[in-house]
């Protein structure tokens, strides 16, 4: 479990941020539709906060390679995707009552509701990737590795969104059990290993 769990953490992110994705339409349509427009926008804004987290989380694990710390920003990702299921419907409708722009409502919506949560979800693969390295040898092949379970999870979350959680449940039950599912793998991080830094900082 231990040798592996890093994948896993990998895995499952890379599924919540892409089921996040694809609820956020959900989210976003009963105020401002499902056009073309709020699509990108939602596609835009996840595509620039996991741009963003990529960017600084690899900083960041260079500085400071705990797995604690891996746990901390998973946790931190899903404490904002409950605060975004609180928040979404007020958000709306006060963006909607001040703002006569669909699209500009949109493009707020989402970036109020989804760069947060896309930002620590994005830090977590390149966190992750100097956490699993331990020879520079073997550099290409474990990010390359990571990446590509990442894309895996971003696939399943996308078809498991939309062809089973959307149809089947509830749009803030959805939610909770992203945020729930982010915890659960989070508190593995603390339970599994010990709170040092990575051997090979």
């Amino acid at each position: 479990m231990k040798k592996f769990y890093l994948e896993v953490v990998v895995f499952i992110s890379g599924a919540v941020v892409m089921a996040y994705e694809i609820i956020g339409s959900r989210m976003l349509g009963p105020y401002v539709g499902t056009s073309i427009t709020v699509w990108s926008a939602i596609i835009g804004v996840i595509l620039m906060s996991l741009s963003l987290g990529y960017y600084l989380g690899g900083r960041l694990a260079d500085r400071k390679p705990y797995f604690a710390l891996l746990g901390k920003i998973i946790l931190t990702a899903a404490v904002f995707i409950i605060l975004s299921t609180a928040v979404k419907d007020v958000l709306l409708r006060s963006l909607l009552s001040l703002i006569n722009n669909i699209n500009a409502v949109s493009l707020i919506a989402s970036l109020l509701l989804f760069s947060v949560p896309g930002f620590f979800l994005g830090m977590v693969s390149p966190f992750a990737a100097r956490l699993k390295i331990k020879s520079l040898k073997t550099t290409g092949a474990t990010v390359g590795n990571l990446y590509a379970i990442s894309t895996v999870g971003s696939i399943t979350g996308t078809f498991m969104a939309g062809f089973y959680l959307i149809p089947a449940f509830a749009v803030s039950h959805i939610l909770y059990l992203l945020s729930i599912t982010l915890v659960v793998f989070a508190a593995g991080l603390f339970l599994i290993y010990k709170p040092q830094r990575s051997r090979t900082e």
